[in-house]
């Protein structure tokens, strides 16, 4: 009888362990992700990888301050949707000086991270951003961390 107690004990604390480090590994695949502020009542909340953010790189070698390199996380929040914590991974650029977003390859994953397919955009476009709207406020909120973290990013590019 004790001998089974004791194998109860030991299976209870292994699946314990284990939940701990799905957490642990859960966490560090959300870290570095900082949530862009849209306002109130949005169905799809934001978030820019503060881990991968550099700037681009001109033809020369030289590091170009104008162009930021980005990716983008979109995440369903609609709880009673069938896509609730689905996400996508967007490459992104932004260009400071013409106030515009480049989007390219879009990463469909499940709600546990499994990657699903990549959407590859048809043709690459610059697309002016407007004050006050979501792609403006994306703009500002990456914007803002560039200038706030200049020689890291530098560094990364």
């Amino acid at each position: 009888m004790l001998k089974r107690v004791v194998y109860l004990m030991a299976v209870l604390w292994i699946m314990a362990v284990g939940t701990v480090f799905a957490e642990e590994s859960k966490e560090e695949s959300q870290a570095g992700w900082q949530l862009i502020d849209i306002g109130p009542a949005e169905d799809i909340e934001y978030s820019f990888n503060t881990n991968t953010i550099k700037y681009d790189r001109n033809k020369d070698g030289t590091v170009n301050k104008n162009i930021i390199i980005y990716e983008e996380k979109k995440t369903n929040m609609v709880t009673l949707s069938s896509e609730y914590k689905f996400y996508t991974i967007t490459e992104c650029k932004i260009n400071v000086n013409l106030q515009s977003i480049l989007f390219g390859d879009e990463k469909f994953y499940t709600r546990e991270g499994k990657y699903r397919w990549t959407n590859k955009p048809t043709y690459m476009a610059w697309i002016t951003v407007k004050p006050e709207t979501i792609g403006g406020d994306r703009f500002v909120a990456v914007v803002s961390y560039a200038m706030e973290h200049d020689a890291e990013l530098g560094a990364r590019s």
